[in-house]
């Protein structure tokens, strides 16, 4: 059984990974401006500048001087050196999310089948295949370790403990909240195996993730999922407020949830993660936290403990079960898989609808190749924010004197082909056409809806 694990493994990374460079690929990114954003940042930092950005005007692009304190952001920058291009960092995520989790989980059983359930499991949950295609997210990145945390808390090992809990704060300043909810399993886990440093340390992680945003800021972290907690309680309380905002949101935790149904052995790590989920759902005033929608990636936070409730329901199920029920468990466990169905449906839309825009990839290569300032929609601009300049659409007021200062700035400009119906208004787009002729830009044939504006002869910037 210890062979087919690699396998496993192996498996779970290549269908995360290509998962997301599908969408990546197929122009379908939850929300193309932040991946534009991070990539943009990355890639300036892999050529020493920084990580700079122009993507988002409301962040002031720096490590330390951003909206989150993401950390995880610096290990990002050798892969994009090694291979340049979003694709590499979507695919890091997705493997991370898949692969990644399932080797973590992994350690929390004994070599074996219910070791090898435990990982396709987890690896295939439609928590983990959501969370590893949604664009590129620091705060998915706290999942696995988030997980080695469990295992380590579980095995009591003082190695792996240091290491996930390092990879979980540095992803983001939301990491002590997820180490201070495996502080009770630690506790449990802490009297039966006597290894007292272990609950120390991580309780310490925790002190040093609430005192982290406050060394590097001299305040605390920027996020909060709602700013008057006490008024939307009253508001739900006298029914001005609904308690279920998107029921997309309750569809999803519920295949979620059934897929990962040993996790009710483990109330210790689940209950708390239910809670967290319950408040991201009724509380927020984010976007719904579910496939397909922008504020999925906020479920980072509760994945780490449901998925490791599920492992380790799972083993404690198969010890105490008779040998002739444990094929039964292992076969339930593993058809949980099937409810992340909905999640492959879209990976096969999504590869279908890359290979449909292979044209448009093409037609966009000459500009992806020049290092010259791109103003874009939102849609293809992660595809091209490999550059120190990079304007996108939507994201900064188009005032007639800032479209006349881009237009001049810009060596390139993909813009819609005609007035769209939703986004920019039509008064911008005829803005557009009737400014960036008279910067020196001319026009391409329209395909799939985006003209593609060029410089007769690209200025070296």
């Amino acid at each position: 059984m210890r062979r087919a694990e690699p396998a496993i493994l192996t498996l779970l990374a290549v269908a995360g990974g290509s998962m997301a460079v599908a969408r990546l690929r197929s122009f379908s990114s939850l929300s193309p401006p932040d991946l534009a954003f991070f990539h943009q940042a990355t890639w300036n930092a892999a050529r020493g500048l920084g990580f700079t950005q122009t993507a988002l005007e409301f962040d002031a692009g720096t490590l330390l001087g951003s909206i989150h304190l993401s950390l995880i952001r610096v290990a990002w920058v050798p892969v994009s050196l090694l291979v340049p291009g979003p694709e590499a960092l979507v695919a890091l995520q997705g493997v991370g999310l898949t692969a990644g989790t399932a080797a973590a989980a992994g350690r929390l059983l004994p070599a074996g089948p219910g070791r090898a359930a435990a990982m396709v499991m987890v690896g295939l949950s439609p928590l983990a295949l959501a969370l590893g295609a949604c664009d590129l997210r620091p705060l998915t990145f706290l999942v696995p370790p988030a997980v080695l945390v469990v295992a380590a808390v579980h095995r009591a090992r003082i190695g792996w403990l240091l290491l996930g809990v390092a990879g979980v704060l540095a992803a983001r300043e939301e990491g002590w909240m997820v180490l201070a909810a495996v502080l009770p399993y630690a506790a449990i886990c802490t009297r039966r195996h006597r290894r007292w440093p272990v609950l120390a340390l991580l309780a310490t992680g925790v002190a040093t993730g609430l005192a982290l945003p406050w060394l590097v800021w001299g305040h605390g972290g920027n996020i909060t999922a709602n700013a008057q907690p006490l008024e939307t309680l009253r508001a739900l309380l006298d029914g001005t407020r609904p308690w279920v905002r998107w029921p997309v949101e309750i569809w999803f935790a519920g295949r979620v949830l059934l897929a990962a149904w040993p996790a009710v052995r483990c109330p210790e790590l689940l209950v708390p993660g239910l809670l967290g989920w319950v408040v991201l759902s009724v509380f927020s005033e984010m976007e719904p936290a579910a496939p397909d929608h922008g504020g999925l990636h906020y479920l980072s936070v509760v994945a780490p403990l449901v998925l490791a409730a599920a492992a380790v329901g799972l083993g404690r199920l198969l010890s105490q079960a008779p040998a002739g029920r444990k094929r039964w468990l292992l076969g339930l466990a593993l058809g949980g898989v099937l409810l992340g169905a909905p999640e492959w449906t879209s990976a096969a839309r999504w590869r279908t609808s890359a290979a449909h825009h292979d044209a448009l990839r093409s037609a966009l290569e000459p500009v992806r190749a020049a290092d010259g300032p791109v103003l874009a929609v939102p849609a293809v601009a992660p595809w091209v924010s490999g550059r120190q300049v990079l304007r996108v659409q939507g994201h900064f007021a188009p005032t007639p004197e800032r479209v006349r200062t881009v237009a001049a700035e810009v060596d390139f400009a993909v813009l819609p082909a005609e007035p769209p119906p939703h986004g920019p208004p039509a008064d911008e787009w005829a803005l557009w056409q009737d400014t960036l002729p008279g910067a020196g830009l001319s026009a391409s044939a329209p395909l799939e809806g985006v003209v593609i504006w060029s410089r007769a002869a690209p200025s070296d910037r």
